[in-house]
């Protein structure tokens, strides 16, 4: 299994190169808090052992962590267009994720999931699913 930190480091690294360093990206930041007018969050989950393919153990193994982004701007063009943006830069992406340090993705596959208006802080929000498939 590929250590949770590897995969946090690769998931911040990538999504800081397909935003821009105008776009803050934060790990498992609290959005209340935010005084920026776009800015985008994730968050990993579903870690696990690896699933081996076949009916012995001794086949090649798969992880698949799930990471979501929210993206959050005042602009709901904006919104929209970061979100898209993240979406076609992972769906489908196979190759070296994270950059040098990162690790070999075989597969992401990528999921809009819902987009909203949060009224409290004023700031349009989507919400997309990352699932990672990782060869052990």
């Amino acid at each position: 299994m590929t250590s949770p930190a590897v995969y946090a480091a690769a998931i911040q690294y990538q999504l800081i190169e397909i935003c821009g360093e105008e776009v803050p990206v934060y790990a498992n930041f609290n959005r209340n808090f935010a005084t920026e007018p776009t800015f985008v969050t994730w968050a990993i989950r579903n870690i696990g052992p690896p699933v081996y393919t076949g009916q012995t153990q001794s086949n090649v193994g798969i992880d698949t962590p799930i990471f979501q982004v929210s993206v959050f701007a005042q602009s709901f063009e904006t919104a929209l267009t970061l979100s898209n943006d993240i979406l076609q830069a992972l769906n489908g992406f196979s190759g070296q994720f994270g950059g040098e340090d990162g690790l070999f993705v075989a597969k992401i596959e990528t999921d809009w999931l819902m987009s909203n208006y949060d009224n409290e802080v004023k700031l349009n929000e989507v919400f997309l699913d990352c699932s990672m498939y990782v060869p052990t």
